[in-house]
């Protein structure tokens, strides 16, 4: 296990290092909620994705939800997982949402937030 901040280098660096040459990577991403936050997780973990595995994006759902919902977090419409992914897909073309996996889905916190790596 490694304890720290998904954001902070040495916890990303730890990461990789251990993901290195290991076969089908991965990645669930499901800490702060706030755009930034996401975003930058996505550009720090999304390289150790191997084509073909997954990038997943829980609790994608806060975009669809009231504004009031979460009066206590920094995270709610607008500011939120869902809005990260669609503006980290706008610049990366090696993943794309897998509406067919979602769709096999009877309910979930991620609609939108499967993404498949379909390049190296």
């Amino acid at each position: 296990m490694i304890q720290g901040s998904s954001v902070d280098e040495e916890v990303s660096r730890r990461v990789a290092s251990e993901a290195k040459g290991n076969g089908p990577v991965l990645v669930i991403l499901d800490s702060n909620h706030a755009h930034d936050h996401v975003l930058r997780e996505l550009e720090i973990y999304s390289p150790l994705v191997t084509r073909g595995s997954y990038l997943i994006v829980f609790d994608t759902v806060i975009e669809e939800m009231p504004a009031d919902f979460f009066p206590d977090r920094p995270w709610g419409p607008d500011n939120n997982p869902k809005t990260a992914v669609r503006e980290f897909l706008k610049t990366n073309d090696r993943f794309e949402v897998d509406r067919q996996l979602e769709a096999k889905l009877l309910i979930t916190v991620a609609p939108g937030g499967y993404l498949r790596c379909i390049k190296d």
